[in-house]
């Protein structure tokens, strides 16, 4: 059984199992399924179990038959059969996951697609089914930099707002720029600074990127420059100011979610191997959400203080959630502390000092009492919606 790749079929004859080259005798084989168990383009599937239930069917009449032909060959001298698999993957299907993020901040897979090419057709098509299936499209868009991708969310989901991972395109610097320049200089420092600093103002941004690059003769590197193009879809300092940008801060969410499949994945498992970890993955997930929901309504967080806040907050937050804004408030008790207060309008503005904080300008908190509305201009609640120190300060 010859590998296929690149043969055309249409001249064939088909006898059964066996497809015969009319020029050559060379017989080609397929799995016996009838036409409701075979796999086709565009098959959905209402659960992970009903596709893999599927698949593992259809990999069975494959295997069989291949061990058919292999014991054929072994008791009948004449009978030879030859099979590829390619170095490369046996499919070479592009496993797409879509990830969200859950009530206790932690990753997880909502879906995922297994597409035979990288097109913008067949990304359209994924987006589609997965509008029709959540009924909604989402508020925010997290991918690398794939093109096709960018043209089909475009097409499909032109309310959302699409963001470039910048995990993925930190992740290129070093081989982009090189290892010795890297490795020997302060480069990557000094970048990282301005590009992961989502407080900096855009002008000091784009003062500063042309002098770092200047220093290190980078210029004219055309790769810098293009990401530079694109820097108001990766840059936090370019939309820090949207409903929950910090969400979009996704270099350890990507790295995290690559790790945990390459554990129960790899590129060389067939179909039915691959449905089977992927099965095994989602059940850690799950496992994990159901023992995160346990600690929360069934264990008691240890307080720090006697803030009456911080007991409300074990009350109110899950416990990954919680352990976040515990150590804010810790913050807020020991290293924050009041410059100056001021009324303005019927609000009460306090300018807080933030010993933590490596700027010299002060935090500037609007509080009014009466319905007790807290603002602050370091819009960690805008961005992660969740309350900053600098609130807990002036609520303490």
């Amino acid at each position: 059984m010859d590998d296929a790749a690149g043969t055309d079929f249409s001249t064939y004859k088909e006898i059964g199992i066996e497809l015969v080259s009319p020029s050559t005798g060379i017989k080609y084989y397929k799995p016996v399924a009838n036409s409701s168990s075979k796999p086709v383009v565009g098959m959905c599937f209402d659960s992970v179990d009903e596709a893999f239930e599927f698949y593992k069917q259809y990999g069975r009449s494959s295997d069989m038959m291949l061990k058919r032909l292999l014991n054929k060959m072994e008791f009948l001298p004449n009978f030879t059969c030859h099979y590829t698999i390619k170095e490369d993957g046996r499919y070479e299907m592009v496993f797409v996951p879509f990830t969200c993020i859950d009530n206790h901040n932690r990753n997880v897979t909502v879906g995922a697609a297994l597409l035979g090419d990288e097109t913008a057709d067949s990304y359209r098509w994924l987006l589609l089914t997965f509008l029709s299936t959540f009924g909604a499209p989402p508020q925010v868009v997290v991918t690398d930099q794939d093109a096709a991708m960018k043209r089909a969310i475009k097409d499909v989901l032109p309310r959302s707002r699409h963001r470039l991972c910048m995990w993925h395109i930190w992740d290129k610097i070093t081989s982009k720029v090189g290892a010795n320049l890297c490795g020997t200089t302060d480069f990557k420092k000094r970048l990282g600074r301005i590009v992961w600093d989502d407080s900096i103002p855009i002008d000091e941004f784009e003062r500063q990127w042309p002098i770092i690059l200047s220093d290190f003769n980078l210029s004219e590197h055309e790769w810098l420059g293009d990401i530079y193009n694109i820097r108001h879809d990766w840059i936090p300092a370019y939309y820090k100011d949207e409903k929950l940008s910090g969400l979009m801060r996704t270099t350890s969410r990507c790295e995290s979610e690559n790790h945990f499949f390459k554990k129960f994945c790899n590129r060389k498992s067939n179909l039915v191997e691959f449905l089977s970890h992927f099965d095994s993955a989602m059940e850690v997930q799950r496992y994990d959400h159901r023992k995160n929901d346990h600690d929360t309504r069934y264990t008691d967080a240890q307080l720090w203080s006697t803030f009456h806040l911080e007991r409300q907050a074990t009350q109110i937050y899950t416990r990954t959630i919680f352990l976040d804004q515990q150590l804010e408030i810790d913050y807020a008790i020991n290293n924050c502390v009041a410059m100056s207060t001021s009324k303005v309008d019927d609000f009460v503005l306090v300018e807080v000092k933030d010993f933590l904080q490596p700027c010299t300008s002060y935090f500037k908190v609007m509080f009014r009492e009466q319905d007790l509305t807290i603002l602050c201009n370091c819009n960690r609640f805008e961005q992660f919606g969740l309350l900053c120190r600098h609130c807990f300060y002036v609520f303490k």
